[in-house]
């Protein structure tokens, strides 16, 4: 039975075993392979935020549970657990519905600049990370928290993108 729940939360941390796929990106190819999901999902902010909060909260308990139990926090934001990622971009996504119109260049715009706001980590989004980081108590809220912070200045930035862009 602890073999089953260990490969349960590490399919749905890694979301869909997504952040193996690459030693060295794995937060982009788990960011794409939400975006692949976005593309085949009906286009429904209720549905784009149902699936975020869904996503937020299962990753929060799934990640606790991971780093503490499996890792023994070793390593408190393994970059192979990717559930962050795939829940802020249907987070962007969601918001983005709302406010405007959609096309495919929705995605391809969202898609990368979330990853640069995700990458880059300005203020407050690395205080934010740094300071979950520190406690273990927060290490699943922490890897989930900074992603979500992220979608701010992405849904912005992609907003105003869009807008130019046409």
């Amino acid at each position: 039975m602890e073999t089953f729940v260990k490969k349960t939360v590490s399919v749905i941390v890694t979301f869909f075993g997504s952040g193996f796929i690459s030693k060295r990106m794995p937060g982009t190819i788990g960011s794409a392979v939400a975006t692949i999901f976005l593309y085949v999902l009906p286009k429904s902010y209720y549905l784009f935020f149902t699936i975020a909060l869904i996503l937020f909260v299962v990753g929060i308990w799934t990640c606790q549970k991971y780093v503490s139990e499996y890792l023994n926090f070793e390593d408190l934001d393994p970059h192979y657990i990717v559930i962050d990622e795939a829940c802020a971009i249907f987070l962007c996504n969601a918001f983005i519905l709302l406010i405007t119109s959609y096309t495919a260049c929705t995605y391809v715009v969202t898609f990368a600049l979330f990853r640069l706001f995700d990458i880059w980590k300005p203020y407050p989004i690395n205080k934010i990370e740094k300071y979950c980081k520190s406690r273990r108590k927060l290490c699943g809220f922490g890897i989930m928290i900074d992603d979500i912070v992220a979608t701010v200045p992405t849904v912005i930035c992609s907003y105003l993108a869009i807008r130019v862009i046409g």
